[in-house]
This record gives structure tokens, sequence and C-alpha cells, in this order.
């Protein structure tokens, strides 16, 4: 139907009304000829029957034409001969339409191709707990072709089903994992989001395990080669001091003469007696710190309070904020953590200890202590303006007993990250020699709903 005509139609057909019905009223008023009049009314009746159906069937075009958008189907021909015409714009938007269409599907296979393709298992559930969403990947690692709800994933790794449900948006676990014979150790991020008025999670797993075991040989070597120093460090002048003090007591032939011991000698003894000492205590300090890094208490969890927490731990560092001039910033300390106060004020004093030390040769030293509010996190950063940490310390910064401080302990960053994981949080740091050093403590924040 062209509207150029549409138009002329229905001008014509309500003009033929009016003439119509005034000649039938004319006639049977006017003149004896009662049976023109008749024929004229039923003339008069046939147009406006005519007339209605024209537009009726204009309706029913313009209806099937909607219809067919909602039904997406875009296979109709609408033909004009102007663009002036109702088809053409019928013919325009049915092409745009179709095009879409098109575009949705390919997009639609293309992600599915992806989905499919990737080696990381994918699942993807809506608030019933039913899954929408189950690629290859996930089928080779659950070990079975279909599942239908997250109870399936629960019957075979109670651990996994239970772990993914009380995850939040944008949260991260570790979870170790016996499936199909096989132990895995897996890495799981979890992601909300919202289609067609519908909540969903989706949830990745990714096996790590190649990555944990390298990761954990280059630690244990890190480790053993900081234990070796510290070791050889107290246990060579040990040896080495015990062999001369052997030979002063012995004579050339091995036999023990103590009579031939003067003053001198005897003090030489002693000296070397107490050094030995001296260095069997070091070692057993070191011993010891490492006994301390391996028996964390485990955290008392309770609402903690972040601005008092930190203000109170400042007021520990008062005296030498001032003795060293460095300025204390807090701009922005607000949130509320569930926590062990006692354990965090502990990562907090080994951070403040650090920024304190890194702005010894700064000319305008200042500390910079704020939250940032996160998706299910809440970030706690220290940052200092010193001249940040060099590439070759970086590396080794989080390992047990390494430090560059002369008479450093080194656990002090490690203890602090392994605090963090016990409150399912973690330490990470930024840090550029124009800017300074940043350590942010990520706190988890919001609360997981158990399976149902």
């Amino acid at each position: 139907m062209e509207y150029k005509y549409f138009r002329w139609h229905i001008i014509a057909r309500i003009l033929l009304l009016l003439a119509l019905g005034y000649s039938s009223i004319y006639v049977l008023t006017s003149t004896h000829f009662w049976l023109v009049s008749f024929w004229l009314i039923l003339a008069w009746l046939l147009v406006l029957v005519s007339l209605i159906r024209y537009i009726e069937r204009s309706k029913r075009e313009l209806a099937q034409f909607l219809l067919s958008i909602k039904q997406g189907d875009f296979t109709n021909t609408y033909h004009f001969k102007k663009k002036s015409d109702l088809n053409y714009a019928f013919h325009e938007i049915n092409e745009v339409l179709k095009e879409l269409s098109q575009e949705k599907a390919s997009n639609l296979l293309y992600l599915q191709t992806i989905v499919e393709h990737v080696r990381v298992a994918v699942v993807c559930y809506d608030k019933d707990l039913k899954i929408k969403l189950y690629n290859r990947a996930a089928q080779q690692l659950f070990g079975k072709k279909q599942i239908t709800s997250v109870k399936g994933i629960e019957s075979i790794a109670p651990t996994i089903a239970t772990t993914i449900v009380q995850m939040n948006h944008g949260e991260k676990a570790l979870i170790k994992a016996q499936l199909n014979g096989q132990l895995y150790h897996l890495s799981v991020l979890a992601t909300e989001f919202r289609l067609k008025e519908e909540n969903f999670k989706l949830v990745s797993f990714q096996d790590i395990k190649s990555e944990l075991d390298a990761q954990e040989i280059e630690s244990w070597q890190k480790l053993i080669r900081v234990l070796t120093h510290e070791i050889k460090n107290s246990v060579i002048p040990i040896s080495t001091l015990s062999e001369v003090l052997l030979q002063m007591l012995k004579t050339e032939n091995g036999s023990k003469d103590i009579s031939r011991l003067d003053d001198e000698l005897i003090k030489d003894v002693i000296g070397g007696i107490e050094t030995i000492e001296s260095r069997s205590k070091g070692l057993a300090h070191f011993v010891s710190t490492y006994d301390r890094l391996t028996k964390i208490p485990k955290p008392k969890i309770a609402e903690t309070n972040i601005k008092t927490l930190i203000n109170n731990t400042l007021k520990l560092f008062e005296s030498e904020f001032k003795t060293r001039q460095i300025t204390v910033e807090t701009p922005n300390l607000t949130g509320v953590i569930q926590a062990d106060s006692d354990l965090v004020e502990q990562v907090i004093i080994n951070l403040i200890k650090n920024a304190i030390e890194a702005l010894n040769a700064s000319r305008s030293p200042v500390i910079t202590i704020s939250t940032e509010p996160l998706a299910g996190e809440l970030l706690l950063k220290i940052a200092d303006n010193g001249p940040g940490i060099p590439d070759e310390v970086l590396e080794h910064i989080f390992v047990p007993f390494y430090s560059t401080k002369e008479g450093g302990s080194g656990i002090g960053l490690s203890l602090s990250r392994q605090i963090m994981r016990l409150h399912k949080g973690q330490l990470t740091l930024d840090t550029s020699p124009h800017t300074g050093t940043v350590f942010t403590l990520h706190f988890p924040t919001r609360a997981s709903d158990p399976i149902k």
C-alpha cells in the first residue's frame, strides 16, 4: 500500500459518500423517484463498506508488519515505486532489522564458539541454581556431558558447589579438589550480572596446578637460599672459632695441655667461647623466628572500624613522626571490616615502619593512609612519597627472611601477607621511583549466602 494513494483513496471515498448521501436525501425529499433514492442509499452503503474494508486492510498490513518484527520474520517483501511510499519505509525497516538479526546470530555463534574453544571451564546459573551455560571444558572437568543444576556439581564435588554459591561478584578463590581421579588446584572467579530482569552468576574454573608447582619450587629455592645464607653466617664462624680454640688447648702431637695456658690465652679462649655463645643464640633466635612465621594464630573475626583502628595505630608513632618531621595524611578513612583487629594492626604497624624507613632521605616526607570501596572489597592503602623499591629487591620482597635492612628479620612483609590471606584478603603493592610506594590491603566485605 502506498501512502500517497492511500490518502487520495480515502478522500475520494469520503467525497463520494457525501455526494451519494446528499443526492439520496434530495431525491427522497424533493422528488417522487423514491426508488432512485433507494439505489442511491444502497450505493452509499457499498461505498461505506468499501471505505471500512480499505482502512481495515491498511491496519492488517501494518499489524502483519509489526507482528513479523515481533516474531523475527523478515522474509516479507514490500513493493514500492517511490521513496515517498509507505511500503518503502516498511522495506527499509525490514532490511535494517534483518541485518541486525543476522548480526545478532553471528555474534551469538561467535561467542558460543569462543566459550566452547577456551580451555577454561565456564558455568553460568540463575537464582534457582539452574545451570544455563556449561561449556566443553566444564564437561571435561566434572566428567559429565550435561549438568542441569548446581546440585549436580554438589554430588560430584561438594566443596566446589558450596564455594561458588557463597562467592560474590568479583571474588576469587583457590580450591583443591579430587575430580575423575585427579587432583586439581582450581582458580575460581565469580561474576554476577542481570539479563532480562533475571540475575545470573558466571563462574570460571582454571586448573593452575602446574603454575602452582612451578611457583612452589621457586619459593622453596628462594627460601633455601635465604636459610642457607643465614645458617652459614652462624655455623661457619662457630666452626672456625672452635677449631682455633682446640688448637690453643692441644699440643703439636694432639694431646691436651691446659698447663701452658697463660692469662692472655685464657682471655682469648673465653672471648672465643663468648663469640660461639653469641652466634649460637643468634642461630636459635633465627629458628625461633621461623617457628613464629609458621604458627600464626587463627584470626578472631569481629566487626572492626577502619578509622578507629588506624587512629589507634598512628598514636604509636606520634613521637617518631614528630622527630622525623613526617606528615601523615588520612583524607578518607571510612568503612567497617570483619577482621581480627590485633592481627591487622600488626600488618599496619609493619607497613608504617617500612614507610618511615623508606622516607629517610626524603626532603618532604609524607605518609598517606586512605580507604577505597570496590566491588565486594574495601581497600586500605598505605602510601609514601619515597624513592620506591628497586626492581632487584621487588622480586624478593615477600620472601621470608629476605631483608635489605641491617639487623632486619625479613619476616614483616611475609607475615603481613599471610595474615591477610587468613582474612581471605590479599596484600599488594605498587611502586615507582617518581611517586613512591603504595601497599594495599584488600578486605572482602560482602556476606555470603549458603547453598540451599
